[in-house]
């Protein structure tokens, strides 16, 4: 019988609609449930729990950073204990992490609306938790703006935002995925989310790097919203992976010569941004790379992860 943290992680892996920012949220809880399910345990059996756990959270959504960074939080906090783990700082560990995303989206949200001007066209791309947010508030201090999206296929993320956008007083143009770069010439302005942020690149939506590429060759400034809940030092972003998706979410049609290829992200270079938007500033991808190099990793967890892949 499956543990309430297996059944909530569980159903983490199977979702293909919600972005990093929401699928964490589940993941703290999973997280919360575990803490409490081993409470009682001894070290031993303990740090055998923590690497089950640690195996499975992991890999739930291996393309989403945040689910590597508070496993390395947790981590971190084990190492600490020099061989005598429990769940207390693991638990103050937890608290802190969930109190620093909470006050890094905020602040986020609240300096990427700064970026948004009436009478502003904004492109966005997919369906980001930041990006909504930003738009609403901006929306919210007085700005009048438009917004272009696409549908976001295969999952259809960005009808999502179109509606939530528009339900909300925002004009929105909707379009077909394709038809974005038909709005560079018109658009000012290119707000992104991202699933996982590295040294030298980003990931979010596959497709995001040509729409990169045209922008900066019209010279359309592009930011990327990503708080350091989602910065992979490359230690650990050694162990992201972009996961195979069903075939079935593109087209029922099947042949002995027909490969369907069905990804979600991609990652393009970092120099294609104009910014990253995060609690702490508006940075460039210089000083990106400098603070992702700077961030502590877990010995124990990397030799965890390594041994699984």
């Amino acid at each position: 019988m499956p543990s309430d943290w297996e059944k909530l992680v569980g159903r983490i892996r199977r979702d293909r609609r919600a972005g990093a920012s929401t699928l964490l949220a589940d993941g703290i809880e999973a997280a919360r449930l575990f803490l409490h399910a081993v409470r009682p345990l001894r070290p031993e059996p303990f740090t055998r729990a923590l690497e089950k756990f640690t195996l499975r959270f992991t890999a739930s959504q291996p393309s989403m950073a945040p689910f590597l960074t508070l496993a390395n939080d947790l981590w971190l906090a084990m190492e600490e204990e020099e061989g005598q783990p429990s769940w207390q700082p693991l638990h103050a560990a937890l608290v802190r992490y969930a109190d620093r995303i909470d006050r890094a989206l905020e602040a986020t949200v609240r300096r990427a609306a700064a970026l948004v001007r009436s009478r502003s066209v904004v492109l966005t791309y997919s369906n980001s938790t930041a990006v909504r947010l930003a738009l609403w508030r901006a929306m919210a201090e007085g700005n009048a703006f438009v917004t272009v999206c696409s549908e976001s296929r295969p999952m259809n993320e960005g009808m999502a935002l179109a509606k939530f956008l528009a339900e909300r007083g925002v004009p929105v143009y909707l379009v077909v995925d394709a038809g974005l770069s038909n709005w560079l010439g018109i658009a000012d302005l290119i707000l992104l989310g991202a699933d996982a942020v590295f040294s030298q690149g980003i990931v979010n939506k596959i497709g995001t790097e040509p729409l990169l590429q045209a922008a900066r060759r019209i010279g359309i400034p592009a930011y990327v919203l990503a708080d350091s809940s989602k910065w992979l030092p490359d230690r650990l972003a050694r162990f992201w992976r972009v996961r195979k998706e069903s075939p079935a979410e593109i087209t029922a049609l099947r042949h002995p010569n027909l490969v369907i290829h069905n990804r979600y992200f991609d990652q393009s270079p970092l120099t294609l941004v104009t910014g990253v938007v995060w609690e702490g500033g508006v940075a460039r991808p210089g000083e990106i790379h400098r603070r992702i190099a700077r961030l502590p990793v877990s010995k124990p967890l990397v030799t965890l992860l390594a041994k699984r892949r």
